[in-house]
């Protein structure tokens, strides 16, 4: 389950990169519009939480590190879990802060967006994100997400807002 831009690799979640992946939840800037930081010890069984899962086989959640072709330096994660609705999963990125900025997260994702439909025969792909950060919203919308008024996808939360792309 790995797959690749001219720029990143996406290769599910190993050993290799969980102290970079915990450090994510650690950081104040990075988790500002997803909830409150973790500890050190909360985001390191987080990162084993994903690398555990992904030893599972599909449909279980799964999480690629994003790393640069280049420098094979750690770049984020990025995700699908499969929803209880047949054919569809929910997405989510989260990239390391000296990455954003540079259409990192559009091309990852991008890329998962294609792995899913293709390998994995999704004909549905949800996005939930705190209304206030748009620079999700402006990469979703990139991607040919559309808003979705479905009632099936309205977040229990009022803060958040829903897209979906649709094969």
């Amino acid at each position: 389950m790995q797959f690749a831009t001219p720029r990143f690799t996406s290769a599910l979640l190993c050993q290799q990169w969980k102290e970079e992946t915990a450090s994510l939840y650690q950081n104040r800037k990075v988790m500002r519009l997803i909830g409150e930081p973790l500890s050190e010890k909360e985001s390191e069984v987080v990162a084993s939480t994903f690398i555990e899962a992904n030893k599972r086989p599909w449909p279980a959640q799964k999480v690629w590190s994003i790393t640069c072709n280049q420098t094979q330096a750690f770049c984020g994660i990025q995700m699908l879990c499969k929803s209880v609705l047949q054919d569809t999963a929910e997405i989510g990125i989260i990239l390391a802060p000296s990455m954003n900025g540079k259409g990192a997260a559009r091309e990852a994702m991008g890329a998962l967006v294609e792995f899913g439909l293709e390998n994995l025969n999704l004909l549905q792909i949800v996005a939930q994100f705190e209304k206030r950060h748009l620079a999700t919203k402006r990469l979703v919308t990139q991607l040919n997400f559309k808003q979705s008024k479905d009632s099936r996808f309205q977040p229990s939360k009022t803060n958040l807002v829903t897209y979906t792309f649709n094969r």
